[in-house]
């Protein structure tokens, strides 16, 4: 048998890890200051849905009100 003497191995120690754990959290803390604020953005995007639900509700309530009305209406006009 003939030894391969060409493999190459990569030691890594604690210390490496340790710094590199310690530069990607800081890195996170980085992105996570220059976000806006998550709790207000959600509070906001809450009450522009209740808005939208509130636009949406009237509008279908118009639109039977009208689907309603309109056989009268061509008694009417007929």
């Amino acid at each position: 048998m003939t030894e391969n003497t060409d493999t190459v191995a990569v030691k890594v120690s604690m210390k490496d890890i340790y710094l590199e754990v310690q530069r990607q959290g800081r890195l996170l803390e980085k992105i996570a200051n220059s976000l806006p604020d998550a709790e207000s953005k959600l509070d906001d995007h809450e009450n522009r849905l209740r808005k939208l639900e509130m636009r949406v509700g009237w509008a279908v309530g118009g639109f039977g009100l009208l689907a309603a009305l309109a056989p009268f209406l061509t008694k009417l006009v007929a």
